[in-house]
């Protein structure tokens, strides 16, 4: 069995033989039964603090440890649940305290190392352009053209696998930055990036994603409207992206 939360943007599984409590916080927001004070597992995940006042869950960890959640979802049985590795761009992000991400009803999980991820770890700093210019390419014979966050982009045809939903496909990390989450597949997990923020503008979640096969692994790029398949010379100002020099 395990208990299903969601802390910050992301959605984790623990292992309930490693929870003591589920609880609301004290009256303060700060402590549990006075005397256990409550880390947000956002922040030790890397992300920012947790909105308050939130669920405190008890770990069974040495020392004891009581971390915030924003909130408990249910508590499942995941032993027939699909399981998936991380892609090779979470490894170092996430793992050990991460040790992969769990498919749940159409939602995404990650499976957490209860052990690992009471030690905390690094926020790492965001993949962002040098200089802030995003790389770009001649036009292709064809091309799909797309719009994210008012920008209109386009990829060539050759490299796009298909444009899918985000929603509840999208499991969101707790790191902040362009690379917002992953999104599954046919059974395989896909990094997915907000272009206008690799360029250091804002990086929003949007409602679909691009996706695409750049030196053979397969990278999502999100969007807001998808406008089709257009040939050379009717791309209507959209920039196409060199997308091996976008993901070198």
């Amino acid at each position: 069995m395990s208990l299903l939360v969601e802390a910050g943007a992301a959605r984790y599984a623990i292992d309930a033989t490693h929870v003591l409590e589920v609880s609301p916080p004290d009256a303060s927001g700060e402590t549990l039964h006075g005397n256990l004070h409550l880390k947000d597992l956002s922040a030790l995940l890397g992300g920012p603090p947790e909105a308050r006042p939130g669920t405190a869950v008890v770990l069974d960890t040495s020392p004891t440890l009581a971390v915030r959640v924003k909130k408990v979802l249910e508590v499942s049985d995941l032993a027939d649940k699909p399981r998936h590795p991380l892609p090779r761009r979470l490894v170092r992000r996430l793992e050990p305290a991460v040790r992969g991400v769990l498919e749940v009803n159409g939602a995404l999980f990650f499976e957490l190392d209860v052990e690992t991820a009471a030690r905390g770890l690094d926020a790492d700093p965001p993949e962002l352009l040098e200089g802030g210019v995003v790389p770009m390419a001649p036009e292709p014979d064809r091309a799909l053209v797309f719009e994210s966050q008012g920008a209109r982009l386009a990829v060539p045809l050759g490299s796009v696998s298909q444009v899918v939903p985000a929603g509840s496909r999208l499991c969101a990390l707790p790191h902040e930055g362009p690379l917002k989450g992953l999104v599954l597949h046919q059974q395989h997990l896909w990094p997915a990036f907000s272009v206008p923020g690799m360029a250091g503008g804002s990086s929003e979640v949007e409602p679909l994603v691009v996706l695409v096969e750049v030196e053979g692994e397969g990278l999502g790029l999100l969007a807001s409207h998808a406008f089709g398949v257009h040939p050379r010379g009717a791309l209507q100002g959209a920039q196409v992206l060199d997308l091996p020099r976008l993901f070198s």
